[in-house]
């Protein structure tokens, strides 16, 4: 397991421990493991799991119930523990959401905007509203009006490749298909190999998931932006740019080496074109290069935007768009290793 998928998992338990996404209630943890068909290691753990509960009034349901101080140790190390079993982490990241209750994963006047968007509906709480909606729907409301907290759990479940959704059954946990860590390819070996020779470059790339994981959508675009030029850097020639180091990375492109580095962009393919340089299309370094230009305008640039009459037109950024980002800019970094162009 990579150092991003360790605070993935340290993220995943730490917000279910602190906060109502669970709602505290008598043996709510011993549900859940044994639902997922793992109690015995809920029984390792049990005193870590067990619930705290405070009276606060002389009658018997006058009590307030918290989850055990030291349940994030229980849920981290029953994570790890099912490091090498997707099967069963799958499982109980399911009876967990399971058990998560609607009301607690949206913003607190998640109800009055969803009213006026939609005049016609009548009063409702978003739990009833939510039941009558078609699942496109859910999912379009559960993307814009999520509280904080379940923004972080989704977040960091999705650098483990899992998306928490609604579908027929409900909000469950589903893998995404075709990610990274579902190939052959080891991730720990990318971090490995940037640590060893581009340390700064490393650093930027755990901190564009960590930024992604605090649910920091601008900062985990910025990151990636700076782990392009950083890698570049490294095969740019003395008073060059970055673009330099891409250009001579895309070696195979055809006649990329009989073009300048910054104007490769402003080439319009055109196999008939009188202008040479136009016949070819340089596709790693155009591909990159969008790359680059979608991180700056998202992440670094976001600020900068278009004046009209009234206003400015400033560029919006999502944790959608930071996690395209992010794979992305993974998926570039480990062509690099395996084509062995950067180090070469």
């Amino acid at each position: 397991m990579d150092k991003g998928q360790e605070i993935a998992i340290s993220r995943i338990a730490d917000i279910l421990s602190s906060s109502n996404l669970v709602i505290p209630s008598v043996d709510i943890w011993k549900k859940i493991f044994n639902n997922a068909g793992l109690s015995d290691l809920y029984e390792t753990r049990s005193p870590q799991f067990t619930t705290r509960v405070e009276s606060y009034g002389f009658r018997p349901d006058e009590r307030n119930y918290y989850h055990n101080e030291m349940c994030y140790n229980g849920l981290y190390k029953s994570f790890k523990d099912l490091e090498y079993d997707r099967e069963n982490f799958l499982k109980l990241l399911q009876c967990i959401v399971e058990k998560i209750n609607i009301n607690c994963i949206f913003i607190s006047d998640v109800e009055r905007i969803i009213k006026k968007e939609n005049p016609r509906i009548k009063d409702m709480f978003i739990d009833e509203y939510i039941s009558r909606i078609g699942i496109a729907e859910k999912n379009s409301i559960l993307s814009k009006y999520a509280n904080k907290n379940f923004k972080v759990f989704r977040s960091n479940c999705n650098i483990l490749e899992l998306e928490i959704c609604f579908d027929d059954e409900g909000l469950g946990v589903f893998p995404f298909t075709g990610g990274v860590r579902e190939s052959s390819f080891d991730n720990s070996i990318l971090i490995q190999w940037l640590e060893r020779k581009y340390a700064n470059v490393a650093e930027s790339y755990t901190d564009a998931i960590k930024a992604y994981s605090n649910g920091d959508e601008i900062g985990c675009i910025t990151h990636c932006r700076n782990v392009i030029t950083g890698i570049f850097t490294y095969k740019k020639d003395v008073q060059r740019k970055w673009i330099d180091g891409l250009q001579k990375v895309c070696n195979k492109d055809k006649h990329i080496d009989k073009v300048t580095a910054n104007r490769i962009s402003s080439f319009h393919y055109n196999a008939n074109s009188p202008n040479e340089n136009d016949r070819y299309q340089y596709p790693r370094f155009n591909l990159i290069y969008k790359l680059y230009s979608y991180t700056s305008a998202l992440g670094a640039h976001i600020n900068e935007g278009n004046v009209t009459d009234n206003s400015i037109e400033f560029e919006e950024a999502t944790l959608e768009d930071a996690f395209m980002a992010l794979r992305m800019t993974e998926d570039m970094l480990i062509w690099l290793y395996q084509t062995n162009n950067i180090d070469a």
